[in-house]
């Protein structure tokens, strides 16, 4: 019996490369990429292409693309079974979940899977779609579920360790929440340049949708 094999999807957003820095057993080599000709899918095909060479552990991705503007239309052929992976565009994110499950895949996307509350019907007509056809539409974050994370939720959840929550109000709110997430950072010993759409908040979604960056004004960025 085949292995599946992974189908990448529009992979604007260097968290879908991440997905193969390593081999994994049980997946083919060869993965299928659909996506339009761009800046985006070559920055894409470089970053495989120096997993491949890298020194210590190389992966060995066999990429099969079609680049072409209408990438959904060919998806729609892609044989039953494998699994996208979507990270990119988030406004339009939930038309490339919903063409992967139309297609018999399995899913793995990037957040947030939607930036606009009136999506909302769409994500839980797919949800519904793919629990009827058995397929597995999970959050590519896997770090969410790691062993630290549940660890940290499992404490978080014992009163005797945590206490009780306080409730809160806007002067002093029961809970803080902060992030430093880096307008220039460096990804896989590769400085990571964001797309032009990464600056557009229809595209890109705002702070309460998706991570929000920090910068110095008139200072060196740090990575």
């Amino acid at each position: 019996m085949p292995k599946p094999h992974l189908v990448l999807i529009d992979p604007g957003h260097f968290h879908a490369a991440l997905v193969q820095k390593e081999m994994y057993p049980g997946l083919s080599p060869e993965a299928y990429v659909y996506a339009p000709l761009g800046p985006e899918l070559i920055d894409y095909l470089g970053r495989i292409a120096r997993f491949n060479a890298q020194s210590e552990a190389p992966t060995r991705w066999q990429l099969q693309v079609q680049a072409a503007p209408d990438f959904l239309a060919r998806l729609a052929q892609e044989p039953p079974g494998g699994i996208a992976v979507i990270a990119g565009r988030n406004g339009v994110k939930i038309e490339r979940i919903e063409a992967a499950v139309a297609a018999g895949l399995h899913v793995l996307a990037d957040k947030p899977a939607i930036i606009r509350r009136e999506d909302l019907p769409r994500l839980e007509a797919v949800l519904t779609l793919a629990e009827e056809r058995g397929l597995v539409m999970h959050d590519l974050m896997t770090g969410r579920m790691s062993e630290i994370s549940r660890a940290i939720q499992a404490l978080r959840n014992d009163p005797e360790i945590f206490g009780e929550p306080v409730p809160g109000n806007a002067a002093e709110p029961g809970v803080s929440l902060s992030n430093a997430h880096q307008l220039l950072k460096t990804v896989a010993g590769v400085p990571n340049r964001r797309p032009p759409w990464y600056f557009d908040i229809s595209e890109q979604g705002e702070g309460l949708a998706d991570t929000g960056i920090v910068s110095g004004r008139g200072a060196r960025l740090p990575a």
